[in-house]
């Protein structure tokens, strides 16, 4: 009982207490004082984007092979609008400057009056749709410089009040135009077709014109020299491109060696790769990615290559006292295929999943790895299709990879690679000696993938030699 009572009395104190205390506070109360809300902001706003409407993407690399290109322009919303809206969408010659000094690219306009939108780009968009789509004509002629890279900016304009539109990124939907026309497109093999990625593994990449089907079309759409190397330079406490004799040779005759396969519409990829030491394509920091982007650029701009590809092997622990290296770790290596897309949006930036080039690499600076990976390629006996679950889209990824020269990847696999949706396949290392073999493990599923056959190979090129010579009579 005298428990009781003594709860009861500190309860009545602690009460008693409490009015006294608000009663001695209220004069210090501004009850009329404003809330800091901007915790709260853009909980209600309906945030836009724009995006081409086949690729999904903000940066999107157009070739023109033919007179004229249609694609759509998409509009996305954060959530539905609460009824229907409307938006328009505009050539904006006012963004090149930002968009250059952002990149450090020096881009030319596209010329506006070969642009050309349905509807003057008008977009209404109807409850309850999160999207509205127009299409845009791009045409050529001749005034247009033959594969010479343009930037035709796209901004939305004339919002509905109920849009927000959060940035200037947000805000545009960028196409890099290239005029491929004079090209021979022989690597072309139709819309929707698989494409082939090809290593050539110290070998002369002059033989992938041996590669052929019935119908004329070149197999290989992208030709890969393995490889160059991510190096040290002690002086310069650095990490540099270092290019054994095999890539410089190739690069100091990129006229005879490398430009007649772009030529016939091929494209040619540098790979990058470890060089054991304690640079690596998933150990760099910040900067250093940012410094290494740059000199990547450099390299395909100089030599008239298409891009690269990273290959996480090869490396030692970093010294990560030094502020261009960083641990090894997926963040890494998202940070420099980010930082590369972001100095040469016109070049393709590829990733062997291997070691922290993963299948899933995280954002970097909020912006999804699909934006600046184009190409996931699988270790062999792995499908990149299917295993990605978000990122790159299957269409861009490996639904079968072959090595050649251990015999491992298996025959080509139409099935497999079709039934995860896989926009590819490749292949590692076909050496001439080995031709028989490498053609016996393609010929039916080429057949399959294109409706025509590979031709049995005809002509062959030794290491250093840019004639053809006949094969097999000539091998001796």
């Amino acid at each position: 009982m005298k428990q009781k009572y003594l709860i009861t009395g500190l309860v009545v104190a602690a009460f008693t207490g409490s009015l006294t205390l608000l009663t001695s506070c209220v004069d210090d109360l501004n009850m009329n004082a404003e809330i800091d809300e901007s915790a709260y902001s853009g909980i209600y706003e309906n945030n836009g984007y724009l995006r081409d409407g086949n690729s999904n993407l903000v940066s999107n690399v157009v070739e023109l092979y033919k007179d004229t290109y249609t694609t759509s322009v998409k509009m996305g919303f954060s959530r539905v609008p609460g009824s229907n809206t409307s938006a328009q969408v505009a050539f904006d010659a006012d963004y090149l400057t930002v968009y250059n000094e952002e990149h450090g690219t020096d881009f030319e306009l596209y010329p506006e009056r070969l642009v050309s939108f349905v509807n003057d780009g008008k977009l209404t968009v109807d409850h309850p749709s999160k999207s509205a789509y127009t299409d845009v004509t791009i045409r050529a002629d001749e005034t247009v410089v033959e594969n010479k890279t343009y930037i035709l900016p796209v901004a939305i304009t004339n919002t509905s009040s109920d849009i927000t539109v959060k940035d200037e990124e947000a805000a545009h939907c960028i196409y890099l135009i290239k005029d491929m026309r004079k090209l021979d497109n022989l690597a072309f093999k139709g819309e929707g077709a698989v494409r082939a990625f090809v290593f050539f593994d110290g070998t002369n990449p002059l033989n992938a014109l041996a590669f052929e089907l019935e119908n004329g079309k070149m197999l290989w759409d992208v030709v890969s020299p393995f490889a160059a190397n991510t190096g040290w330079d002690p002086v310069a406490q650095r990490p540099y491109l270092k290019c054994n004799d095999y890539i410089q040779f190739l690069l100091d005759n990129n006229e005879t060696f490398l430009q007649p396969l772009r030529k016939r519409g091929m494209k040619i990829i540098l790979s990058i790769v470890g060089g054991r030491d304690m640079t690596g394509v998933a150990q760099l920091s910040e900067q250093g990615a940012k410094d290494f982007a740059r000199e990547l650029a450099q390299y395909c701009y100089v030599y008239n290559l298409d891009g690269v590809c990273f290959d996480d092997e090869y490396t030692e622990a970093p010294d990560v006292n030094n502020p261009a290296l960083a641990n090894r770790s997926a963040e890494a290596a998202a940070r420099l295929c980010y930082e590369t897309k972001k100095a040469m949006p016109d070049k393709l930036v590829a990733v062997y999943v291997l070691g922290s080039m993963t299948y899933n690499l995280p954002k970097v600076d909020g912006t999804p790895m699909g934006e600046w990976v184009d190409i996931l390629l699988a270790d062999y006996g792995l499908n990149a299709a299917a295993v990605t679950v978000k990122g790159v889209e299957s269409i861009n990824c490996t639904g079968q990879s072959i090595e050649f020269e251990r015999g491992t990847g298996g025959n080509l696999n139409p099935a497999q690679i079709n039934d995860s949706n896989a926009g590819w396949f490749m292949a590692f290392s076909p050496k001439v000696d080995n031709f028989e073999s490498v053609f016996n493990r393609l010929y039916g599923g080429v057949e399959e993938l294109y409706g025509a056959k590979l031709k049995a190979p005809a002509v062959f090129y030794k290491e250093n030699d840019a004639t053809p010579y006949q094969y097999p009579d000539a091998l001796q």
